[in-house]
């Protein structure tokens, strides 16, 4: 029978791990537990408004700058024939877009780096090499797919736990026309579910390794049939979009009469987590303008599309500027 002194002892303790737990659950921001619950969520006020507004100024330029006649302030030059080659309406992911100063300067935003350094507990972190979406509204005719949707995971059914937290630094107000990310919300607590319900749909050699997959109408219909349903996330300007990576999810692209859209993909994770072989892998594609998927942490280089009209940013980014950008790049270890 324990004395008396040890009850005591042993019932601190416990109070003193329950009052530590609590402490921890009342630290975590509201926003990571409703990330962690639903699969996404937005975080508003990461970019200051005047800051956001100069980022879709520069974006616009971007767009402007491939000499096809695009110009924001005239509608009629809304066509795909006056933009550059893009994606589904407006993604971009080639063109050294990946490595323009625009882009980085985004990756340096402080608030943006803090959430993520919440997430992982971390501030020494890297960046992917990711994309942007400067998106006006086109005639689905001018569209990929005529903008069909296009749900999937950026994660391979062979991985079961947490690996990525997405994001989108939303550069201007985004409402339900205007283009942006789609949900399937209620997805992604059924994510294991959903793969051990479906092992007969493996294709010969089994589950894809890459982090990507894309959902049939079949299987979209075992979520339908489960009371998860589409949902358009909405956000202001200077906005951060975080969804997991098992949360089913497509772009879509603006309405004819909406908004432009403009956004640039953000995804951090620690630098512990990246092997030396895909630090190699990323210091290449720095030299070589290329962007690489949303995982800064898996070394795969974007195919290079579109070399006929541009291969190196318009505006490269000066690393020798920021130490904390090196870092970010992989170019400088913690």
């Amino acid at each position: 029978m324990p004395t008396a002194t040890a009850t005591t002892t042993h019932a601190n303790q416990s109070t003193h791990g329950t009052l530590k737990l609590r402490a921890e659950e009342a630290a975590t921001p509201e926003y990571l537990k409703e990330l962690h619950t639903k699969g996404y969520v937005v975080v508003p006020n990461i970019i200051p408004q005047e800051q956001a507004a100069q980022y879709v100024t520069d974006a616009n330029e971007w767009l402007k700058g491939f000499g096809k006649g695009f110009d924001i302030d005239d509608k009629s030059t809304w066509n795909v024939e006056n933009l550059p080659p893009h994606f589904r309406g407006g993604l971009y992911n080639a063109l050294g877009v990946g490595h323009e100063d625009l882009l980085w300067r985004i990756r340096l935003e402080p608030a943006l780096i803090d959430v993520f350094s919440k997430i992982w507990g971390t501030d020494e972190l890297l960046v992917s090499f990711d994309g942007a979406n400067f998106s006006v509204p086109l005639p689905p005719s001018q569209i990929q797919n005529a903008g069909a949707p296009w749900p999937h995971v950026d994660q391979s059914p062979l991985k079961r736990n947490m690996e990525c937290i997405q994001g989108i630094a939303n550069l201007a107000p985004n409402g339900e026309d205007d283009g942006g990310l789609m949900i399937l919300d209620g997805s992604f607590p059924l994510y294991n579910e959903f793969i051990d319900a479906h092992v007969d749909d493996q294709p010969e050699g089994g589950w894809p390794k890459i982090d990507s997959y894309h959902h049939t109408p079949k299987q979209l219909q075992w979520f339908y049939d489960r009371g998860c349903t589409w949902k358009k996330v909405n956000a202001p300007a200077g906005s951060l979009i975080l969804w997991e990576s098992r949360t089913i999810h497509y772009g879509a692209a603006p309405k004819e009469g909406a908004n432009p859209r403009y956004a640039t993909y953000v995804c951090y994770k620690p630098a512990a987590h990246c092997p030396p072989a895909h630090l190699e892998v990323r210091k290449e594609a720095i030299k070589e303008f290329r962007n690489m998927s949303h995982n800064p942490c898996d070394a795969r280089k974007v195919p290079k599309f579109f070399v006929d009209v541009r291969t190196e940013p318009s505006k490269p980014f000066d690393f020798e500027s920021s130490e904390r950008a090196r870092k970010l790049a992989g170019l400088e270890s913690y």
